[in-house]
């Protein structure tokens, strides 16, 4: 059952990406999803291995269809995420729309769990829930310093005032 859930979810969420209507330019979209899975690799590894917090399929051992989630997965849901979020909205619906986020992945992680793609140890579900709002945003956040980098200026040009997550929630300070 493993294998036939993480297959059409594969197919869903890639033919999602590749018909959905682009807000934001490919190399956004691209360094993001690369910065995603640097990020999502490390942790995988280290909660699995060092933690044993949660990892793919076999607790003893990586598995080869790991690898089929890590590249055929994760960048299509932050994709989805990075492209549908509402940058220029207020503050309470951009909050709404992480935790909507947070809410089908934890969903998404229960079914996981159900079928055997996914174990948890010294973890759970709610722990993921109050997670995933925060790694969404540093996806957005990303956007928003490549984005910055993209100018023709460095971060370090620019005039931060007040917390960075104000400004990268489009709130001037």
């Amino acid at each position: 059952m493993d294998w036939v859930v993480m297959i059409l979810t594969i197919m869903l969420f890639n033919t999602i990406v590749f018909f959905m209507k682009k807000h934001l330019r490919i190399s956004d979209i691209y360094t993001t999803v690369i910065f995603g899975l640097l990020v999502s690799a490390l942790v995988d590894v280290f909660a699995s291995f060092r933690l044993q917090a949660w990892g793919f399929f076999d607790p003893r051992m990586p598995d080869f269809k790991a690898l089929l989630i890590l590249l055929g997965i994760y960048p299509a849901a932050a994709a989805m995420i990075i492209n549908w979020y509402p940058y220029d909205s207020a503050r309470g619906s951009k909050l709404v729309y992480l935790i909507g986020w947070a809410i089908f992945s934890t969903g998404y992680e229960w079914l996981s769990l159900e079928v055997g793609m996914l174990w948890h140890k010294n973890w759970n579900l709610f722990y993921s829930f109050i997670l995933y709002p925060f790694i969404y945003f540093m996806l957005i956040i990303h956007v928003r310093i490549y984005r910055r980098m993209n100018e023709g200026r460095s971060i370090s040009d620019t005039h931060i005032k007040g917390p960075l997550f104000m400004q990268v929630l489009g709130k001037k300070t």
